[in-house]
């Protein structure tokens, strides 16, 4: 694979996130070239398929009777699926800057989906492009604050508000205070009971994830009569499947009578910060039905087997180009969903069902077909196994602060070489004031509340979590190692603190969400 050459001396042009600005995106293209090193002719195309709120669980791939996902399906019976893949934080923005950082999201102040991380921060899309690759970003990946590329060259398809509009980004907004009781619920009780069929036109912001793969499918055609030698490394980053509850008419029709009821759905002994997030979603009042559990996950079944439809689409365009044969595909979401799952909707918790998350790795003629990985993963080893893949690298100063591990030597079947030793993931986001995250190590799992009572669950006896095992004599030995693991680089008090003062901060440095008044 191809070696990357150092910089010498390059200064990053001021970011446009505009397709119109030609002048400014040139410039930065251009930038990238005379930094950069030429990819070895054998480096593969790289498509990175991110969706929204995909529950591990609800696909075929990973084992569930009901809910159809025959393109995945074949992208992982040519691939390789792992199955314990984790993001790290259950909420959009930090699960996905941490992603492309690296970095656990505490690195990077990224607590909830009004902050921004470090305009300097070195994402995977700078280390692919300086490895000599064309980067590109279709869609959402929920960029705050005033950056708006992260390393893309190009953003063809830009974001989408709820109303369907395009606009560069989120801007930095303010946040909830957690010094006071929470000022806002969120939509979770809505969504349980407006979930159904769509209207036939679909609402604004599944219309744009059409623009988003028409985005996406364009840049795939055009990449295969390009006369730019470079390989391409393209983001899909589409909202479904998540909420609105509302299918396509034809696919909510399709489960009708099918859908399946989760576990324990009106939340019965939960633990503080569980049954605070279920007062934010309205759901503690428990004045649903199984009736209405089931017709939110029969909506949800048909969001995700919509999304399948256009995972079918990009498979299908590689395929007619002829670049299916040396394009790496890498399928992800950025957090699960609880669809009625101990009483919760939506995510934020630290459960497996928010927190756990679909994950392929497809390479015709180079990976394994048809491979299961069950070794605990996230989403911050995607950073070095990308720079694997691609034969680049970063300087020793930057590659030692990223804190995933490359996932070839479990792609390829070297387990031992692996590096990872457990996952970790937290959460400074809305729904209980104080910071929580968990451990997991093999198939012990700690979960830890500051300010509150932690838990313990043995996933491979109880997969579902009904049994906290904290205070269980036999467990209290692992009890006291996984604690101290998290403790010896994350301290709850200091990360609380840093969150009231961002806070603050972020009251008074408010940013507008759209940055066209700036010529951006």
């Amino acid at each position: 694979m191809a070696k990357m050459k150092t910089a010498k001396g390059a200064t990053m042009p001021q970011d446009r996130s505009d397709p119109a600005d030609t002048d400014s995106a040139r410039a930065f293209g251009d930038e990238v070239r005379s930094a950069a090193g030429r990819a070895a002719p054998e480096s593969p195309n790289i498509l990175v398929i991110m969706s929204d709120e995909h529950h591990w669980g609800l696909c075929g791939f990973n084992g569930h009777k009901v809910v159809e996902t025959p393109n995945l399906d074949r992208l992982a019976a040519r691939g390789v699926n792992f199955t314990n893949a984790y993001c790290n934080s259950p909420l959009c923005s930090p699960s996905r800057q941490s992603c492309l950082a690296g970095r656990w999201p505490h690195r990077i102040g990224m607590w909830n989906n009004c902050c921004a991380m470090p305009e300097n921060t070195v994402t995977w899309a700078h280390a692919l492009s300086l490895a000599g690759y064309e980067t590109a970003l279709c869609g959402k990946m929920h960029f705050n604050g005033y950056q708006k590329l992260y390393g893309f060259e190009r953003r063809p398809v830009l974001e989408s508000n709820e109303a369907g509009e395009l606009f560069h980004s989120y801007g930095i907004r303010t946040s909830h205070d957690w010094t006071q009781p929470l000022p806002y619920r969120s939509h979770g009780g809505r969504n349980v009971d407006d979930s159904g069929a769509d209207t036939d036109e679909r609402l604004p912001i599944f219309r744009h994830d059409r623009r988003i793969v028409e985005g996406c499918l364009a840049e795939l055609r055009a990449k295969a009569t390009s006369p730019d030698g470079r390989p391409l490394a393209l983001v899909c980053g589409t909202v479904l499947p998540h909420p609105p509850f509302r299918a396509r008419r034809d696919l909510f029709e399709r489960y009708a009578g099918r859908a399946d009821l989760p576990v324990n759905i009106h939340g019965e002994g939960l633990g503080d910060a569980d049954r605070s997030l279920r007062r934010h979603q309205r759901m503690e009042t428990n004045d649903y039905s199984a009736d209405d559990i089931r017709r939110l996950r029969q909506a949800y079944f048909g969001l995700i087997t919509e999304f399948d439809e256009y995972v079918g689409q990009l498979l299908g365009a590689l395929e007619e180009t002829g670049l299916a044969g040396n394009t790496v595909v890498i399928y992800c979401s950025d957090h699960g969903d609880m669809a009625g799952e101990h009483g919760m909707v939506g995510k934020c918790s630290m459960r497996e069902s928010s927190a756990r998350v679909p994950m392929i790795f497809s390479w015709p003629g180079r990976f394994p077909e048809g491979r299961t990985v069950d070794a605990p993963v996230s989403l911050v080893d995607l950073y070095p196994t990308l720079l694997e893949i691609s034969g680049g690298s970063l300087p020793p100063i930057l590659a030692g602060g990223l804190d995933g591990h490359s996932l070839l030597p479990l792609i390829e079947g070297r387990a031992g070489d692996f590096r990872g030793n457990g996952v970790f993931c937290e959460f400074e986001g809305e729904g209980w004031n104080h910071p929580r995250c968990f451990l997991r190590e093999g198939p012990l799992k700690y979960v830890y509340n500051h300010t509150a009572a932690h838990e313990l669950y043995d996933l491979a006896s109880d997969p579902l979590e009904q049994r906290n095992l904290i205070a269980d004599p036999a467990r209290a030995a692992d009890a006291r190692r996984l604690r101290s693991r998290i403790e010896s680089f994350w301290d709850g008090a200091a990360v609380e603190r840093q969150v009231l003062e961002t806070q603050a901060r972020q009251k008074i440095a408010y940013c507008r969400n759209v940055c066209g008044d700036l010529g951006w």
